[in-house]
Protein backbone atom coordinates (compact mmCIF):
# COMPACT_ATOMS: atom_id res chain seq x y z
CA UNK A 1 0.00 0.00 0.00
CA UNK A 2 1.60 3.46 -1.08
CA UNK A 3 1.23 6.11 0.92
CA UNK A 4 0.56 9.49 -1.12
CA UNK A 5 0.75 13.32 -0.08
CA UNK A 6 -2.25 15.17 0.72
CA UNK A 7 -3.81 18.36 -0.82
CA UNK A 8 -6.78 19.84 -0.36
CA UNK A 9 -8.66 17.64 -3.11
CA UNK A 10 -7.99 14.57 -0.79
CA UNK A 11 -8.04 16.03 2.76
CA UNK A 12 -5.93 15.42 5.12
CA UNK A 13 -6.23 11.75 6.86
CA UNK A 14 -5.77 12.29 10.89
CA UNK A 15 -4.77 10.13 13.47
CA UNK A 16 -6.38 11.13 16.84
CA UNK A 17 -5.60 10.15 20.04
CA UNK A 18 -7.07 10.76 23.88
CA UNK A 19 -4.34 10.39 26.48
CA UNK A 20 -5.52 10.63 30.54
CA UNK A 21 -3.62 12.46 33.15
CA UNK A 22 -5.65 10.44 36.27
CA UNK A 23 -4.85 11.98 39.85
CA UNK A 24 -6.73 10.39 42.89
CA UNK A 25 -8.08 13.10 45.04
CA UNK A 26 -8.13 11.69 48.40
CA UNK A 27 -4.10 10.17 48.04
CA UNK A 28 -2.84 12.48 45.44
CA UNK A 29 -1.44 9.22 43.77
CA UNK A 30 -1.09 9.40 39.82
CA UNK A 31 -2.83 6.18 37.51
CA UNK A 32 -0.39 4.18 35.44
CA UNK A 33 -0.93 1.40 33.30
CA UNK A 34 1.60 -1.17 32.67
CA UNK A 35 1.54 -2.13 29.14
CA UNK A 36 1.81 -5.46 27.26
CA UNK A 37 4.62 -6.26 24.71
CA UNK A 38 6.89 -5.46 27.47
CA UNK A 39 6.39 -1.63 26.39
CA UNK A 40 6.74 -0.31 30.28
CA UNK A 41 4.27 1.84 32.00
CA UNK A 42 2.95 4.69 30.65
CA UNK A 43 -0.58 6.41 30.83
CA UNK A 44 -4.50 5.72 29.98
CA UNK A 45 -5.18 6.17 26.66
CA UNK A 46 -5.68 5.63 22.84
CA UNK A 47 -7.19 6.07 19.53
CA UNK A 48 -10.55 7.65 18.88
CA UNK A 49 -12.47 5.45 17.22
CA UNK A 50 -14.86 5.74 14.29
CA UNK A 51 -17.74 4.72 16.23
CA UNK A 52 -17.03 6.95 18.98
CA UNK A 53 -16.13 10.39 17.34
CA UNK A 54 -15.12 12.10 20.68
CA UNK A 55 -12.45 12.73 22.48
CA UNK A 56 -14.26 12.62 26.06
CA UNK A 57 -15.57 8.92 24.93
CA UNK A 58 -12.15 8.00 24.13
CA UNK A 59 -10.97 9.21 27.57
CA UNK A 60 -13.33 7.61 29.24
CA UNK A 61 -13.27 3.54 27.29
CA UNK A 62 -9.54 3.61 27.25
CA UNK A 63 -9.65 4.85 31.15
CA UNK A 64 -11.56 2.03 31.99
CA UNK A 65 -10.12 -1.09 29.32
CA UNK A 66 -6.63 -0.59 30.14
CA UNK A 67 -6.44 0.39 33.98
CA UNK A 68 -9.92 -0.69 35.61
CA UNK A 69 -11.05 2.51 36.38
CA UNK A 70 -13.98 4.55 36.16
CA UNK A 71 -13.17 8.62 35.45
CA UNK A 72 -14.62 11.89 35.74
CA UNK A 73 -12.92 14.11 33.15
CA UNK A 74 -12.19 17.46 34.97
CA UNK A 75 -10.42 19.68 32.04
CA UNK A 76 -8.02 19.76 29.18
CA UNK A 77 -4.25 20.30 29.48
CA UNK A 78 -3.28 21.05 26.28
CA UNK A 79 -4.28 20.04 22.61
CA UNK A 80 -1.60 18.97 20.66
CA UNK A 81 -1.57 19.32 16.55
CA UNK A 82 1.27 17.71 14.34
CA UNK A 83 1.07 17.86 10.14
CA UNK A 84 2.72 15.81 8.38
CA UNK A 85 3.07 15.30 4.20
CA UNK A 86 0.98 12.08 4.67
CA UNK A 87 -1.25 13.19 7.06
CA UNK A 88 -1.57 14.94 11.05
CA UNK A 89 -1.90 13.57 14.19
CA UNK A 90 -3.95 15.38 16.92
CA UNK A 91 -3.48 14.33 20.88
CA UNK A 92 -5.93 15.75 23.73
CA UNK A 93 -4.40 15.45 27.13
CA UNK A 94 -7.14 14.91 29.49
CA UNK A 95 -6.77 16.13 33.46
CA UNK A 96 -9.66 13.54 35.54
CA UNK A 97 -9.85 11.70 38.91
CA UNK A 98 -11.83 8.50 39.40
CA UNK A 99 -15.73 8.38 39.72
CA UNK A 100 -15.39 6.58 43.05
CA UNK A 101 -12.41 6.60 44.94
CA UNK A 102 -12.41 3.08 46.24
CA UNK A 103 -12.18 1.16 42.76
CA UNK A 104 -9.28 -0.50 42.53
CA UNK A 105 -6.96 -0.52 38.94
CA UNK A 106 -6.94 -3.43 36.82
CA UNK A 107 -4.76 -6.41 38.20
CA UNK A 108 -5.37 -9.28 35.92
CA UNK A 109 -4.11 -9.17 32.43
CA UNK A 110 -5.92 -8.73 29.33
CA UNK A 111 -5.44 -7.66 25.58
CA UNK A 112 -5.40 -4.18 26.74
CA UNK A 113 -2.51 -4.13 29.51
CA UNK A 114 -0.88 -5.96 31.79
CA UNK A 115 -1.87 -4.43 35.24
CA UNK A 116 -2.59 -0.74 36.52
CA UNK A 117 -1.38 0.96 39.71
CA UNK A 118 -1.39 3.96 41.54
CA UNK A 119 1.74 5.89 41.72
CA UNK A 120 4.04 8.59 43.70
CA UNK A 121 5.62 11.44 41.67
CA UNK A 122 8.72 9.60 43.35
CA UNK A 123 7.53 6.04 42.23
CA UNK A 124 7.22 7.59 38.82
CA UNK A 125 10.64 9.45 38.76
CA UNK A 126 12.38 6.23 40.39
CA UNK A 127 10.47 3.89 37.18
CA UNK A 128 11.84 7.20 35.00
CA UNK A 129 15.11 5.95 35.47
CA UNK A 130 14.85 2.10 34.35
CA UNK A 131 14.22 0.79 30.96
CA UNK A 132 10.81 -0.41 29.32
CA UNK A 133 9.24 -3.28 31.09
CA UNK A 134 9.59 -2.01 34.87
CA UNK A 135 10.45 1.49 33.80
CA UNK A 136 8.60 4.46 32.15
CA UNK A 137 7.65 3.77 28.22
CA UNK A 138 8.34 7.77 27.99
CA UNK A 139 8.32 10.61 30.57
CA UNK A 140 4.92 12.52 29.57
CA UNK A 141 3.19 10.98 32.55
CA UNK A 142 5.66 12.00 35.24
CA UNK A 143 5.93 15.54 33.80
CA UNK A 144 2.26 15.74 33.27
CA UNK A 145 1.87 15.62 37.20
CA UNK A 146 4.51 17.49 37.76
CA UNK A 147 2.93 20.43 36.16
CA UNK A 148 -0.43 19.51 37.91
CA UNK A 149 1.26 19.33 41.18
CA UNK A 150 2.94 22.58 40.74
CA UNK A 151 -0.66 24.41 39.79
CA UNK A 152 -0.44 24.50 35.44
CA UNK A 153 -3.39 25.00 34.03
CA UNK A 154 -5.93 22.70 33.31
CA UNK A 155 -8.32 23.98 31.00
CA UNK A 156 -12.53 23.73 30.69
CA UNK A 157 -13.82 20.69 29.06
CA UNK A 158 -15.37 23.48 26.78
CA UNK A 159 -12.31 24.08 25.09
CA UNK A 160 -13.31 21.11 22.72
CA UNK A 161 -16.24 22.15 20.78
CA UNK A 162 -17.61 20.41 18.02
CA UNK A 163 -17.52 22.87 14.55
CA UNK A 164 -21.45 22.94 14.72
CA UNK A 165 -21.92 23.68 18.28
CA UNK A 166 -23.01 26.81 19.59
CA UNK A 167 -20.65 30.13 20.47
CA UNK A 168 -21.11 30.13 24.11
CA UNK A 169 -23.99 32.80 25.44
CA UNK A 170 -22.34 35.13 28.28
CA UNK A 171 -24.57 37.81 28.53
CA UNK A 172 -26.05 36.19 31.45
CA UNK A 173 -22.75 35.28 33.48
Amino acid sequence: MSRSKWDRRSGCPMHAFSLVVCRHPETNLWLAVEENKDAGWWWPGGLVENKEKSYRKCAVRETKEEAGIDIRLLGVLRVENSMYQYGGRQRVIFYAEPKDTTQQPKSIADAESKSAAWLSIEELEAKAELSPPDGLRGRELLDWARYVEKGGQIHPLSVLSGEHDPVPDVSSS
